[in-house]
């Protein structure tokens, strides 16, 4: 008789967990705790086969779990964050002291809480989510990832986009959806914000919250960006080539092609009350080649003849008929030849991703959905939306990452006069 299900599960996480173990053992390497001081990263000096164990193990614990609690716990998910949106609001790792515990009547007072309010907090994220710890009755402390929140800026911002933001904006989705609205502003944001802005026009008037999502949009990775680099051929293109790179924020991913790709030039373009004095801020190895101005994408592109125009994440934030228009604006400055580089998600044929990426894309939809009122898309959509702006786009492919097949470098070349 074969093994069941449950049991193939398993045998499969102990199978593939020996070989995370050995990994860690035979490089010396610390193994993955909750205590503070424990690494950030929990399987470090990985290779593509130690990470394919960790993502096998993830993705059959996470099977087994759902097996063994059963139907009525998948329709009926934990989804409580308001204990971590509370422990972000009112700083509570900050005031709990690096080394030592702290109690919860002097924490309370710190933090400007109850006492018995801030107990129930504490405990309800130390069982679900690790965070802090009770060594001794009436008693906080630190564990790894509360330490990390009280030392780590981009954690914060992170934290703050994903319940100041992202949750009051996702229990309003459903009043945004019945509006069946292609306007960015009838969204689950705008309704939790209560305006009638857009998500970026509503940040530009509160300047602290604008800031925080920019900070926690900055959390760009290495992989991301080796990506970009790797999936398109900067390497082949003229010497002197002009790249302007739309919504480029304060001009990190310039700046890394910039200094990849050293025959090539870069502008950076973002609204006024992004880019207002980052000029000062490029690198001295890049200030020649690498420039940073003010410029709305929906309106006229004002860089004429570049070689390429960079769209990195962008489009993704917009509904369909928003980004038709900001292609449009794009056409009257191109020459024949030059292209439009997209690197944004590529929603896969449902099924067809490992489970962990299939369900880190459909979450990052959902979110565009709750902010934004946009999607991601699929290969075919992001063809569409070529075919809508210009016949004259031509040349359309779209190639995905290797690394994470959720992404992908989507180009088309224009090929009018």
């Amino acid at each position: 008789m074969p093994n069941s299900r449950i049991v193939q599960l398993a045998q499969m996480i102990a199978t593939r967990t020996s070989v995370l173990d050995e990994h860690i053992q035979n490089n010396n390497l610390s193994q993955p705790a909750f205590e503070p001081g424990s690494p950030t990263e929990p399987i470090q000096q990985t290779t593509p086969e130690i990470e394919k164990a960790r993502t096998d193990v993830i993705e059959a614990a996470i099977e087994l779990r759902q097996l063994l609690e059963g139907p009525v716990r998948l329709l009926l998910p934990e989804s409580n964050f308001s204990p971590l949106a509370a422990i972000y609001n009112f700083k509570v790792a900050s005031f709990v002291p690096l080394g030592c515990s702290i109690s919860f009547v002097e924490l309370a007072d710190k933090c400007g809480l109850s006492e018995h309010d801030l107990g129930r907090i504490i405990r309800y994220v130390a069982a679900h989510h690790r965070v802090f710890c009770e060594p001794e009755k009436g008693y906080v402390a630190h564990t790894a990832a509360s330490k990390l929140l009280s030392e780590n800026k981009m954690i914060e911002h992170l934290m703050g986009l994903t319940f100041a933001e992202c949750w009051p904006a996702h229990s309003r989705v459903i009043d945004a959806i019945a509006r069946k609205s292609e306007e960015p502003n009838i969204s689950g944001y705008a309704f939790a914000n209560g305006t009638s802005l857009n998500t970026f026009d509503f940040l530009s008037h509160h300047p602290e919250r604008a800031h925080r999502f920019a900070g926690a949009m900055s959390s760009t990775s290495q992989a991301s960006l080796d990506a970009l680099s790797n999936y398109f051929g900067w390497a082949g293109l003229e010497a002197g080539t002009t790249v302007v790179d739309l919504g480029g924020g304060q001009g990190h991913v310039s700046v890394h092609l910039a200094r990849t790709f050293t025959h090539l030039h870069f502008v950076v373009q973002d609204m006024a009350a992004v880019v207002d004095g980052m000029g000062e801020k490029i690198p001295e190895d890049v200030q020649d080649r690498v420039k940073i101005t003010a410029h709305d994408m929906f309106t006229k592109q004002p860089i004429k003849g570049a070689g390429v125009y960079l769209l990195r994440y962008i489009l993704h934030d917009w509904p369909d008929k928003y980004c038709v228009e900001v292609l449009r604006h794009l056409t009257a400055a191109m020459k024949k030849g030059a292209k439009v580089v997209v690197q944004d998600h590529l929603l896969p044929e449902p099924g067809t991703l490992p489970l962990l990426q299939e369900m880190q894309i459909r979450s990052m939809d959902a979110i565009m959905l709750s902010l934004f009122n946009s999607r991601e898309r699929e290969v075919d959509d992001w063809q569409n939306l070529f075919n809508q702006a210009d016949g004259r786009f031509g040349g359309f492919r779209a190639t995905r990452v290797k690394e994470n097949p959720s992404t992908g470098i989507i180009v088309a070349e224009w090929t009018g006069e």
